[in-house]
């Protein structure tokens, strides 16, 4: 049996690592160096694939999702934060801080941040990441979700951007908490950082990282992006 974590990664036209979700549990890996490889899955193949693994679906949402993961043991869990709370028990070091304060809060801020901006987002993911499979089966089933074509959702993108100032700005707000800087806790990071960075990291491969850096609050999220660049650079396998 591999010694190895196996993490389920979204496939992308890239062959990079895309997903703000998928990222929380590859920065994870990364910030602690824990040995993993990657297994590109398209989205049609996510429930077959996991079913197959024996993997409970999800309670509510989508039943099946990715980040999952398989552990040495054979193990699955399916979930970021699932993943994170598994994973900190048997790698405590460089701990990454679950039990933090700012842990709770950022769980409950990213998505009212998220919110407004579903609509820039939301519909570029399609074009610009997914691969022919993943493309049909992603807008077939976010325009069953929100009752309109994804051209028409994206309509609210301007005033959702504008929606979503006053929430950057509180995360910069945040950031600012601890003078040190640059993350949420002044000098040493928490998984709170990496949820962040994944979203950051999202927004980057959809051309919109500077329109949100150059919003008030946007300075101190830049400098949170620009310190965990180190984790952020394995991202293809």
């Amino acid at each position: 049996m591999s010694e190895e974590i196996i993490l389920y990664d979204l496939a992308s036209k890239q062959g990079k690592c895309w997903s703000l979700n998928t990222w929380k549990t590859r920065l994870y890996l990364n910030f602690k160096g824990i040995p993993y490889k990657t297994e590109w899955i398209e989205y049609p193949d996510l429930k077959p694939t996991f079913e197959k693994l024996g993997i409970p679906p999800n309670e509510s949402g989508f039943q099946y999702t990715s980040p999952t993961v398989r552990l040495p043991d054979g193990t699955c869990i399916m979930e970021s934060r699932k993943i994170a709370d598994a994973l900190e028990s048997k790698y405590p070091n460089p701990p990454l801080h679950l039990d933090s304060p700012y842990q709770s809060r950022i769980e409950a801020f990213m998505p009212q941040l998220f919110t407004p901006i579903r609509p820039v987002f939301v519909p570029l993911v399609p074009k610009v990441f997914l691969n022919p499979r993943s493309q049909e089966y992603y807008i077939a089933s976010r325009e069953k979700s929100m009752g309109m074509t994804l051209d028409q959702y994206a309509q609210g993108r301007d005033k959702g951007f504008e929606d979503a100032k006053p929430f950057v700005k509180q995360l910069g707000e945040m950031l600012k908490e601890n003078p040190g800087g640059p993350f949420l806790m002044g000098g040493e990071p928490c998984y709170a950082d990496l949820v962040v960075l994944g979203w950051v990291k999202m927004m980057d491969g959809l051309g919109w990282k500077e329109k949100f850096f150059a919003c008030e609050g946007g300075e101190e999220i830049k400098r949170l992006y620009e310190a965990g660049g180190k984790w952020l650079e394995r991202d293809s396998y």
